[in-house]
């Protein structure tokens, strides 16, 4: 009597299948995710540990998150071996073992700016955890955040060129990077920074006692919604990472605030991570993030809640790469 053979219920994973839709018009199971990556990893290793074998991982973690079958998917991810590799980079290993869940700490965020602050970190590192550091470093997300920094710091320095002694204010600030790349912010007349982590503001302080008009406050900043007049009105508000931890009603509620707190031809700059982002699967499953994902018609609703005839124009646009989303609010001058 012959053996029957095994019938699969899943085809064998290959990288070329990941860009199939029909792959992703089903729901995933976690014996292909296996599967998956144990290809991924058998081929990492006979690459000689090659970054051109990583990204075949960003395709399968990013259709899992779509389209898995079952919600365990992460652990099982979390539980294959090349998990424990991965880890080694200093980015992945700090986000998957931060203290709160909720949202990346600012000594985090600086990993994945490449601050010299961090290099003390990265210099612990394993060999191979330097060499996934290259491939970390290159998600579509971490240039994104380094993007991010340089568009809030010329923010700053366009509203102060047309605005004398202008009034700023960056909103759940962290670290404040972006007032490290400002070539003009000494010349403004106030910089409010507004974080809930006092040892944040003292890295502010400390980064930036040049800067005579810097002032920090530490405090929630949910509290701008109840009273946003209540630290002034600004040439230019800046909320960096708030909406990543938000939801919409939230969101709206803390964008209509702040609209009301905007002096004459002032301006509101509001950043968010946009849906779609091919690396989302992996920050789910090996860094344990999972920010609000936006589109661009999310933000353009949000930015709606800037109400009023004198809100001269709102704007939204992507980043260079797509991995962030932007929305601006002006008030008529």
């Amino acid at each position: 009597m012959m053996t029957p053979t095994p019938i699969l219920e899943a085809p064998l994973f290959t990288p070329s299948l990941l860009q199939t839709n029909r792959f992703a018009a089903r729901p995933l199971t976690n014996a292909q995710l296996r599967l998956g990556l144990d290809t991924i990893a058998a081929n990492w290793q006979e690459s000689g540990l090659a970054l051109s074998a990583l990204p075949p991982l960003l395709d399968l973690t990013h259709r899992y998150r779509a389209f898995a079958a079952s919600p365990d998917w992460r652990e099982i991810a979390r539980a294959h071996p090349i998990a424990q590799q991965l880890l080694q980079d200093p980015l992945t290993q700090a986000m998957f073992h931060r203290p709160t869940a909720d949202a990346p700490e600012a000594e985090l965020l600086d990993l994945a700016l490449a601050h010299p602050s961090t290099r003390h970190r990265v210099a612990q590192a394993t060999p191979l955890g330097l060499k996934v550091r290259l491939f970390t470093h290159e998600l579509e997300t971490a240039v994104a955040l380094r993007e991010r920094r340089r568009i809030m710091a010329h923010a700053i320095d366009d509203t102060i060129s047309k605005t004398p002694k202008a009034a700023i204010l960056m909103l759940g600030c962290g670290h404040f990077r972006a007032l490290e790349l400002s070539m003009r912010a000494g010349e403004a007349g106030r910089i409010l920074a507004i974080d809930p982590r006092d040892a944040c503001l003292e890295v502010v302080r400390s980064q930036n006692a040049s800067i005579t008009p810097i002032e920090t406050l530490c405090e929630a900043p949910g509290r701008m919604i109840a009273r946003p007049l209540r630290f002034g009105r600004f040439d230019l508000i800046l909320v960096p990472g708030l909406l990543d931890g938000m939801e919409d009603p939230a969101a709206g509620r803390m964008i209509a605030a702040l609209a009301s707190a905007l002096r004459p031809g002032g301006q509101i700059l509001v950043a968010a991570m946009a849906r779609g982002i091919r690396c989302d699967g992996y920050l789910d499953a090996f860094m344990d993030w999972q920010p609000v994902l936006r589109g661009e018609e999310d933000m353009q609703a949000l930015m709606q809640h800037a109400q009023g005839s004198d809100i001269a124009s709102r704007v939204v646009f992507h980043g260079s790469n797509g991995a962030m989303l932007y929305g601006t609010a002006r008030r008529r001058g």
